[in-house]
């Protein structure tokens, strides 16, 4: 019997690594690809009034998307799917599967025409800068192109939690780079027919490729069957519902911070909207590196942790996640920090994206990356609940950071703009993490383990400020030298002289602390420690 359970084990850790390696390598390459497409849009627009008004004109599918639980569908839909599995149940399965996604979709056909139609109206409500006799009109246009991405989104969203449900991740994963694709593509060769409307078409056609013609590929391979079934009564629906209810109610500060600063961004100067989005979009790479891939590949194995009761468990996976991230993303969010006008020159500043828009994107993305670790231990720390099906507790939470965060959002967008926007973004992303972290740890976890946490946290931080320090004074000197070569290339040795100070004190103070050993860190990539870890 122990023996089966070391086997049992063994397997789920090696099919979790899989998993989490699929996951990274798929987001990673998404965000590559999501980073040339902020780099198309920057190099075609810059930070210019049509640029915002592309930007914002993701306001009105946002929130069409959120409380129609786009979100939300792998997290609340795979527990439903993967108890019918595990009674060997694959019609009952189906069955719920075909029901739910029906209904959806003809909620769907009623509400994106009547978003289309009601599209000016609500676009009155933003800021001069967008609501004005010339923007208003493309700013309209572009949201209407946009609303019926949502449906390919919906429909993705169970072609690719059915795979997930049977521990495949290899066609979810490509969702991303098609999507990013499908944008990049229609930003280049729309440009001369219809201007910035190119990225909005193709935000239309990289959503279908990406989450429906592909997602139903692997769909088909695991044997999704559909048939057409509507049926309210049914008792997985509603079921359903009242998972996603309080998801669709609660509002977390990822989906507020989407929000909140297309809105607050309309009333500020030209430009003010699309630097936001610049600095959010680069950060994001950070976050989706650390954070989303191993949480989306983590759930499925949370959701069957809390089916078991196993809290200890998923306590213990939810500190190593977090430790592990925090090791690598603290520092290297504070050497971005350091840096900003380096990476947000290198990266954007060319075409219309002048030096200009560097220095209003720039300070913003600082404020961003600074919150870095927060953002991608969000992802984390809601999932443990989504598991055990306790949604109402983030949402609480999520809903009180943010009736916190509104009036500041409106006061630091007046005093400060921009990197008051952002400012408040990353306040209440850390104060939402920390509070759910605190939470789960009191009610359901190890307090102990967590207070060893917070510790190990608290002495990553101390390192890391010691070593942006270092590292600022050596940006400083390098800024003010003249290599002559031109300025990508001096930003570049900047950069690169000023990440490897950093490095070299980060390493010397985590080897003489015991926080990371150096051996390990070089040792975590090598395919024989792989090995070892999945027998642990």
């Amino acid at each position: 019997m122990n023996t089966q359970t070391s086997t049992e084990k063994a397997a789920l850790r090696k099919s979790l690594a899989i998993a989490t390696a699929i996951m990274m390598l798929s987001v990673f390459l998404s965000r590559v690809i999501g980073l040339m497409r902020e780099q198309v849009i920057a190099h075609f627009g810059g930070t210019s009034t049509d640029i915002d008004a592309y930007v914002t004109a993701f306001f009105i599918p946002e929130i069409l998307n959120h409380f129609l639980a786009g979100g939300f569908l792998s997290i609340t839909f795979i527990p439903i799917f993967q108890r019918y599995l595990a009674q060997s149940d694959n019609e009952g399965a189906w069955r719920s599967f075909s029901n739910i996604i029906t209904v959806g979709t003809v909620v769907f056909a009623i509400v994106i025409p009547a978003g289309m139609l009601g599209t000016p109206a609500v676009l009155h409500i933003m800021g001069p800068h967008i609501a004005n006799e010339r923007t208003l009109p493309l700013t309209v246009r572009m949201t209407r192109i946009i609303l019926p991405a949502q449906l390919f989104f919906y429909w993705g969203a169970f072609f690719s939690a059915v795979q997930m449900a049977h521990h495949r991740f290899l066609w979810p994963a490509l969702a991303p780079l098609f999507y990013n694709t499908g944008i990049i593509l229609g930003g280049i060769l729309l440009k001369q027919a219809v201007g910035v409307e190119g990225f909005a078409w193709g935000v239309l056609g990289g959503a279908f490729a990406g989450n429906v013609f592909f997602q139903l590929i692997g769909a088909r391979r695991v044997g999704m069957r559909y048939r057409v079934r509507f049926d309210l009564s049914d008792p997985d629906l509603r079921k359903f519902l009242l998972l996603s209810l309080p998801l669709v109610l609660g509002l977390t500060m990822t989906f507020s911070n989407e929000l909140l600063f297309r809105f607050f961004g309309s009333f500020l100067e030209e430009g003010g909207t699309s630097s936001i989005n610049y600095a959010l979009r680069t950060m994001g790479f950070v976050v989706a590196v650390f954070g989303q891939a191993s949480g989306v590949a983590f759930y499925p194995y949370l959701s069957r942790l809390a089916i078991e009761k196993k809290f200890s468990e998923i306590t213990a996976l939810l500190n190593r996640a977090l430790t592990t991230i925090g090791i690598y993303c603290i520092p290297l969010s504070l050497l971005l920090f350091v840096c900003a006008p380096q990476v947000i020159s290198i990266l954007y500043e060319h075409g219309h994206f002048s030096a200009a828009s560097t220095a209003r994107t720039a300070p913003v993305f600082a404020l961003y990356v600074v919150g870095a670790f927060a953002f991608s231990a969000a992802v984390f720390v809601v999932r443990p609940f989504y598991a055990i099906q306790k949604m109402y507790v983030p949402v609480i939470i999520s809903s009180a950071v943010f009736l916190v965060c509104l009036p500041l959002y409106y006061l630091t967008s007046r005093w400060w703009g921009a990197r008051g926007i952002a400012a408040s973004a990353v306040t209440g992303m850390v104060l939402q993490s920390f509070l759910l972290y605190v939470i789960w740890n009191f009610k359901f976890g190890d307090r102990r383990s967590m207070w060893n946490s917070l510790r190990t946290f608290a002495k990553i931080l101390c390192i890391s400020i010691i070593a942006a320090a270092a590292g600022w004074l050596v940006k400083s000197e390098l800024a003010g030298m003249s290599f002559g070569y031109g300025k990508f290339p001096d930003n570049l040795i900047v950069f690169m002289g000023t990440s490897a100070s950093v490095g070299i004190i980060v390493l010397f103070l985590y080897q003489v602390t015991g926080v990371q050993k150096i051996k390990e860190i070089f040792r975590i990539f090598s395919r024989k420690n792989r090995k070892q870890r999945l027998k642990q």
